[in-house]
């Protein structure tokens, strides 16, 4: 059965474990607040033994000497009766009296002494239990480190079972000692079963992590391996709620008690079994952090152990000796060292430099404070002195002297062992940089990039990548197929992986763990076939136009993140000088379509009239403005005859150099049928034929033609699909309404019944304005369009002009509305006024 977080994004798993580590923080330093503040164990500085006459109170032994039992007057071998006027059965009631007495108050002891009693009054202390701080800072290491490395990397299995031992070692560490005699129901309910949970999960979690790190054993694989371990832990925690005094035998008790050593000291044999049987020595280096973690874990444990054995009472006479406890929290540093240093588990995670300063201050500052705390207590135990807070603050000046040149020494070391090699990095890096303005084409700056990578790094294996949405995955390889550069474009591909986070990827695990990794399976096959272990996208802005990827180190080492600061700082260089080449490659070849152009417009403008006919009986102007370079808008006057003149304006869809090559085709053909036909209905019937079958379908060409008669004072209007003529005739000023389809819609009939010719007289000062759409559908910054209405208004109000006076004022009042707004559409106006009309 697929575990359900597989399915999750990498978000919802951050998501998840933020979640489960704040949940797990917190109940757990419910418990610590208890433990060292609010409920804190009360210590009379002496240690009781149960009496061997079997008698009710306890022996009193080992009296710390100034300590406030002594100052009351207790001696070893005294027998405590009563604490406050209370009997007790056992240590357990005692202690439940003595830790009601509030810090620094007295309470009052009834004592025997070789047969006589006496009352004596004894000052409470509270112990500073450093066994606990302990335990509860490895489990807090554990928990910080796991969820660190599960953020970087939340889809890798490792990832996420360390996580996991880290949320459970919290747990489990962090509920240690405790007591929930007299606490409130929702704190019982809330920490017994966070106990509970905790002690479930954790005890077979620090053996099956270790069977999965750094090598997985073969064992897993048994069916019975893990229900053992969790049927086991699952029933000796079932034993707490009879954890009563005097409810269950002494070995059960035995076991319980030390059940949770051995299994987090089996894993931790478990692991150095694997380091020296199962892992390569090269492989070792890494990993070698963490045995010695260990070690002085267990050393410490042995320590603690012997000096318990020796003085149960330690924690109450003799506090200092429990300072050395504090090194079981080397063993979570010396994995987060190891996982940091040496990027194990392949976590992809950037330390700041500041964040690190940071975080060693805090250690340094927690380290300061414990110092103060324990020199207060030698010297007050040394001088024979009751502690105070002037031996604490003499402490305090004491350690302050120090503090500063140690957290410079840090400092220093952190530069030494976490950036080294971004400091050999930098001159590379410079010479690059450098070197990259100077690169104009492209084939100079990849092989620049492979160059500075391979030799750099020593890596043999190099392959910059670009992608292009129309031409597809180009690449320059050293030692690597270019066949395997060639990424496709699916939803899981690596192009889209590298696309969707923005990060560099590791497939170091590709091989051992590839149901960690959601690619497809093509892609997949590439990079192990490649022997790809890294890719570093290289974005410009927010997109994505190639990536690097790098096979593995000569040397055998995982890539640091210094390896990866440095391919990524590479890639973000690189994408500009890429961005700049094509830029350069593009510049050339726009100067040579420009040029094109130039020469285009210059054709085009020859085919256009080049002045204005002299007509007897017409005054004309026409003129045509393209919105681009080569438009795609045409007039032309063709001469039938002394007294004949046919007037074409044409429009066709779109702009640039197609619409332009397909008005002067259609110009020929107007010319060549013009004479051929008496009408312009028929002629335009003849371009269509001729034209369908030469056009694009998405394409078509709207055409008016007037045909103006001199002998017969009469003109033929035919509109095929163009804007309506604005014509005055007899004193009215209207748009003639004829039907007509675009050139090249249709082959034949449906043209030819939709046509329509619309025949006027001419009479003297008749007025005729044909355009394109150009001038209709200009806009302006606000979007809204010149219009048909305000022609007719212009026309309408300065009829009496001359053509040329009215059409520069039409086209200046367009400008005019135009503003600022680039011209979006070919414009072509052409007026014609009548005049003296002979008879």
């Amino acid at each position: 059965m697929r575990n359900p977080i597989e399915k999750m994004t990498p978000r919802s798993i951050r998501i998840l474990y933020t979640i489960a580590t704040l949940i797990v923080l917190s109940v757990t330093l419910i418990h610590a607040l208890d433990v060292m503040v609010f409920r804190a164990t009360s210590n009379d500085q002496c240690g009781w033994l149960p009496r061997k006459d079997g008698k009710s109170g306890f022996l009193i032994t080992d009296v710390v000497p100034g300590g406030v039992a002594d100052q009351a007057g207790i001696r070893d071998g005294d027998i405590l009766l009563r604490i406050d006027g209370k009997g007790f059965k056992d240590g357990n009631q005692a202690m439940v009296i003595i830790n009601s007495i509030k810090r620094n108050e007295y309470a009052e002891y009834l004592i025997e002494r070789d047969g006589a009693t006496f009352v004596t009054n004894v000052q409470i202390l509270k112990v500073f239990d450093i066994r606990y701080l302990a335990v509860y800072l490895l489990g807090l290491g554990f928990l910080l480190v796991g969820y660190v490395v599960v953020l970087s990397r939340p889809q890798g299995v490792i990832q996420r079972l360390f996580a996991r031992y880290g949320l459970y070692t919290m747990l489990f560490f962090g509920f240690s000692q405790l007591n929930l005699t007299g606490a409130p129901p929702w704190k019982l309910y809330t920490l017994g079963i966070a106990f509970v949970l905790g002690w479930s999960l954790a005890l077979p979690n620090f053996i099956t992590f270790f069977l999965h790190f750094p090598v997985r054993k073969k064992i897993l694989n048994r069916m019975w391996v893990k229900p053992l371990l969790y049927g086991y832990s699952i029933a000796t925690a079932a034993f707490f709620p009879l954890n009563i005094p005097g409810q269950l035998p002494f070995p059960v008790n035995l076991v319980l008690a030390y059940t949770p050593t051995v299994f987090f000291v089996a894993g931790l044999v478990i692991f150095g079994v694997t380091y020296f049987r199962s892992v390569d020595r090269v492989r070792r280096a890494p990993l070698r952090p963490i045995l010695i973690g260990a070690a002085v874990w267990l050393l410490t444990l042995a320590y603690v152990f012997v000096i318990q054995m020796r003085n149960p009472f330690t924690i109450f006479t003799q506090p200092v000796l429990l300072i050395p406890m504090f090194f079981v929290v080397g063993l979570p540093c010396a994995f987060g060292y190891s996982i940091f240093k040496y990027r194990l588990m392949d976590i992809e995670l950037v330390i700041k430099r500041s964040l690190l300063y940071a975080l060693v201050t805090a250690v340094l500052a927690g380290i300061y404070l414990l110092l103060v705390f324990s020199i207060g207590n030698t010297l007050a135990y040394l001088l024979d002195m009751e502690e105070s807070q002037v031996v604490s603050l003499f402490a305090f000046i004491i350690i302050a002297f120090a503090f500063d040149p140690l957290k410079r020494k840090a400092q220093e070391w952190i530069d030494r062992v976490f950036y080294q090699e971004r400091y050999n990095y930098q001159k590379a890096l410079l010479e690059f940089s450098q070197e990259l303005p100077r690169l104009l084409s492209l084939d100079e700056v990849l092989s620049s990039m492979v160059n500075t990578i391979s030799s750099t790094m020593h890596i043999e294996k190099v392959a910059v990548v670009l992608c292009d949405e129309r031409e597809g995955c180009s690449c320059v390889a050293v030692n690597m197929e270019e066949g395997a550069c060639a990424y496709g474009r699916e939803a899981n591909g690596l192009i889209a992986l590298l696309r969707e986070t923005r990060a560099p990827q590791s497939f170091a695990l590709l091989a051992t763990e590839p149901e960690s990794f959601n690619l497809h399976e093509l892609d997949r096959e590439k990079l192990l076939r490649s022997g790809v272990v890294l890719a570093v996208p290289m974005f410009l802005q927010a997109r994505l136009i190639g990536f690097i990827n790098v096979g593995p180190k000569r040397s055998g080492k995982v890539y640091s993140q210094e390896d990866i600061d440095l391919l990524s700082t590479v890639a973000g260089q690189a994408a500009i000088a890429i961005e700049n080449s094509r830029l350069h490659k593009e510049e050339i070849e726009k100067q040579k379509i420009e040029e094109e152009l130039t020469l285009a417009r210059n054709i085009q403008q020859g085919l256009l009239p080049i002045s204005n006919p002299l007509i007897e009986g017409l005054d004309i102007a026409g003129v045509s403005i393209p919105a681009l370079t080569v438009g795609g808008d045409y007039f032309d006057y063709i001469e039938l005859g002394p007294k004949r003149l046919l007037i074409a304006v044409g429009d066709v869809s779109g702009k640039g150099m197609s619409a332009a090559l397909y008005m002067s085709k259609i110009q020929g053909m107007i010319q060549i049928v013009a004479p051929m036909y008496e009408h312009p209905k028929d002629m335009l019937i003849q371009v269509n034929r001729r034209i369908y079958d030469g056009i694009e379908r998405k394409s078509f060409i709207t055409m008016i033609l007037a045909l103006f008669d001199m002998e017969k004072k009469e003109v033929l209007i035919c509109r095929a699909g163009h804007n309506e003529a604005l014509i005055g005739v007899d004193g009215k000023l209207e748009y003639v309404r004829g039907g007509g389809i675009g050139l090249g819609l249709e082959r034949g009939p449906v043209f030819e019944d939709q046509l329509e010719e619309i025949r006027r007289s001419l009479n003297r000062d008749n007025i005729f304005v044909f355009y394109s759409d150009g001038l209709t559908e200009a806009m302006n910054e606000h979007n809204a369009q010149f219009g048909e209405e305000t022609v007719y208004e212009i026309v309408k109000s300065k009829r009496h002009l001359r053509a040329q006076e009215l059409q520069q004022s039409i086209l200046t009042s367009v400008e005019d509305f135009r503003g600022a707004t680039e011209q979006n559409d070919d414009l072509t106006l052409v007026v014609v006024k009548s005049t003296e009309v002979k008879l």
